[in-house]
């Protein structure tokens, strides 16, 4: 039924209403908003959805409304809509000349935890000789146009934007935290359906959007938008239903400081989707990508940015990469990489005073503020020509194997890490190599959220083309927690041991190493004096790890295996 035919009825109706107040006519009214609500489940029904209607009356104002819609696809997404109202439009602009809609709150909730609303709005419909329908938005602002065509097989939507002010109409979540304010909105959408294929060409520039903080794209952390920018996306793509198959052959984005492209593959949805991305970024200013990963950027970037001038920022980065592999295994993800890292001319003093003696303050867990005295006139400072060769080998294996080839940061693990925690709808998995740990206890907090592993990335470049490996080397063994008020690898010997770093065995060493992933949380492993059922294996892997490489002979190997490792916890005797 055409707009223009349904209106028409509509109004034959009601003129008849109005004719006589006879039962008959009420039956007949209640008679019309059953068959209404029956098209509208029959109409879901043909296209594979699932519909619920609440409500529908015809009365006088407005002539049809319907209450409580709810559809959807089962599994995938449902679309919630408050009311629906149709009357025609007033006299003034023509009785016949289309309709006037007017939706209540609109929700619509997608896979991973993916929520979009939109306020109420009112909109003019308008049909045309072609066939194509128009809807134009008129309340609470005009600029923004979807025209319906129909086509061979399906139909063909365009929306159309013209200084639409998206952000105070539309709201995009993820499990509850704010993901987007779209700001004010130029630009097109096109989208095409015909069979199980869809078409999709969005050309948009937005002045004033505000992105979520990677920390949002877990869902945790407040519920905060990093500051406003001008967005530029282009994006080409198209989608085959029977294959399960997403194809955007290329995609473009930019914004301030940051411009990056790529394109995207996805085979085999939503069974056991299949990944191929590329991915390029010709250039990440890296004070910009640590203002957008996180609401609170670090003193570093403020204290670079506050001087003025393009001179004085943090450097920039540009990177390529391919990521192949199985979306459900990220331990099946294959990455190729190249990252060429260009430092600022001058480097941000908190960064540049690490090259010399320093003093770092950490915060206890009872907030109590401790000062690290990082030079030799410190009893507790370990130079690295004093650390055991073998315990640098160790704490390699355990934390980052390939800290000597990389340039900060291993982009091969950082594709596993994001599918796992955007999967997960947490920060469970890491992928910090010691640089970036390094960055994280000089820098920023203990937060374990996404957007901080970008922060540790960025300033990770920083610290790699200022310091060296081995003064990184250096620095991490001194300040990193190994327990509650324990820092530092004196400190840990003294206090899980008794021992000086020099003198601890080979299995001691590898269950400090072991303790670093979570020195606080691990303590109740060793609350008995003695690892834990659960907490040896860590131990006993690292030492398999040693053998492996040969960086332990067998009958060392087979000693460590069998040790009695005896530990004094932190804080015992307190």
């Amino acid at each position: 039924m055409t707009l223009r035919r349904l209106l028409a009825f509509l109004l034959l109706g009601l003129a008849s209403l109005a004719a006589a107040l006879a039962p008959a006519v009420w039956y007949r009214r209640a008679a019309l908003e059953g068959q209404v609500r029956a098209r509208i489940l029959a109409e879901a029904t043909r296209r594979g959805l699932v519909a619920q209607v609440d409500g529908v009356t015809i009365g006088f104002r407005p002539p049809l409304l319907v209450s409580g819609l709810r559809v959807g696809r089962p599994g995938r997404w449902s679309l919630a809509a408050e009311t629906a109202a149709l009357a025609p439009r007033p006299l003034g602009e023509g009785v016949f000349a289309g309709a006037r809609v007017t939706l209540g709150r609109l929700k619509a909730i997608g896979p991973g935890g993916l929520t979009a609303e939109i306020g109420p709005t009112v909109w003019d419909v308008e049909d045309d000789r072609s066939g194509a329908t128009t809807f134009a938005l008129r309340e609470p602002f005009s600029g923004l146009s979807v025209k319906r065509r129909p086509a061979t097989g399906g139909a063909r939507l365009e929306a159309r934007a013209t200084s639409a002010p998206l952000g105070a109409l539309l709201t995009l979540r993820r499990n509850g935290v704010p993901l987007l304010d779209a700001g004010v909105v130029d630009g097109r959408a096109r989208l095409a359906g015909a069979g199980d294929s869809t078409m999709v060409d969005l050309d948009l520039d937005a002045r004033g959007a505000r992105t979520a903080t990677f920390d949002g794209v877990t869902g945790e952390g407040d519920a905060t938008l990093a500051a406003p920018a001008d967005l530029r996306l282009r994006l080409e793509g198209s989608w085959l239903g029977a294959e399960g198959r997403l194809d955007v052959p290329r995609w473009r984005l930019a914004t301030d400081g940051l411009f990056v492209s790529g394109s995207l593959s996805l085979v085999d949805v939503p069974r056991d989707p299949r990944l191929a991305l590329a991915f390029e970024a010709e250039r990440v200013d890296l004070a910009r990508l640590l203002t957008l990963s996180a609401p609170d950027a670090p003193s570093v970037v403020a204290a670079s940015t506050s001087r003025g001038g393009a001179d004085e920022g943090l450097g920039s980065a540009s990177l390529s990469v391919r990521v192949t592999g199985t979306v459900s295994d990220p331990g099946s993800l294959r990455v190729e990489q190249r990252l060429d890292f260009s430092p600022p001319r001058r480097i941000p003093p908190s960064i540049e005073r690490l090259r010399r003696d320093f003093l770092h303050e950490v915060t206890l867990t009872d907030g109590e503020r401790r000062t690290i005295d990082v030079s030799p006139a410190s009893p507790d400072f370990v130079p690295l020509r004093d650390v055991p060769p073998l315990l640098v080998r160790t704490l390699l294996l355990g934390e980052d194997a390939g800290f000597y080839g990389h340039r900060g940061i291993d982009l091969g693990e950082i594709p596993a890490a994001l599918l796992t925690d955007w999967s997960r709808g947490t920060a469970a998995r890491g992928a910090s190599t010691i640089t970036q740990q390094l960055a994280k206890n000089l820098f920023l907090s203990r937060e374990k959220r996404l957007g901080r592993k970008l922060q540790e990335a960025a300033l990770a470049l920083l610290l790699e083309s200022t310091l060296g490996k081995e003064r990184i080397l250096e620095i991490y063994l001194n300040v990193i927690e190994w327990g509650p008020g324990v820092y530092g690898l004196r400190p840990a010997a003294r206090q899980y041991f008794g021992k000086a770093p020099g003198e601890l065995t080979p299995g001691q060493m590898a269950l400090l190493v072991a303790l670093i992933p979570g020195p606080v949380k691990y303590q109740r492993s060793i609350a008995t004096g003695t690892p834990s059922p659960g907490f040896r294996p860590l131990v006993d892997r690292l030492l398999a790890k040693l053998r492996s490489v040969d960086a332990i002979s067998e009958q060392e190997y087979e000693t460590a295996l069998a040790e009695d490792l005896h530990v004094v916890p932190a804080g015992a005797g307190e």
